[in-house]
């Protein structure tokens, strides 16, 4: 008898278990990829620089929950006399099932072969969503924001 009930457990220990592993719903995969959108930096005076058909790569890193921004092609005024592609790493991400979260604080930007600590990055917010990448983020003492189309 102790043997019937000892085997009724195991077998009721290795269903429960599958139905636990089942159950688990999957999150969304960070992968590498490009988003296309709009950015709109706050002058700090009023106005604000809207740039159009930007791009911006995200490639997640190995060993941890955190990736790598590319802006492409970017310029944050109309005064910049050239574009310029700034990376910005270590960006911490979190995965749902609906959504990857994404923040960072204090992260110095490197663009044209160095770092830029005087645009350096607070209150990185994102989120990716159905294919859609949206953050904003200060960038120096300049507030700005980009939104993906999918």
């Amino acid at each position: 008898m102790k043997i019937v009930l000892l085997t009724a457990l195991v077998v009721a220990a290795f269903v429960s278990c599958e139905k636990d592993e089942d159950q688990k719903e999957a999150v969304v995969e960070v992968v590498s990829e490009t988003y296309v959108g709009s950015l709109s930096v706050n002058q700090n005076d009023g106005t604000f620089f809207t740039l159009d058909s930007v791009s911006v790569e995200v490639n997640p890193t190995d060993g941890d929950s955190t990736l790598n921004m590319i802006m492409r092609g970017v310029k944050f005024s109309s005064r910049m006399p050239v574009s310029l592609d700034m990376t910005v790493n270590g960006i911490a991400y979190t995965s749902t099932t609906t959504n990857v979260s994404l923040s960072g604080n204090n992260i110095i930007p490197i663009a044209m072969g160095g770092e830029f600590p005087d645009y350096t990055i607070t209150n990185y917010v994102g989120t990716i969503t159905d294919g859609v990448l949206s953050f904003s983020m200060v960038c120096g003492k300049y507030p700005l924001t980009f939104t993906s189309t999918k």
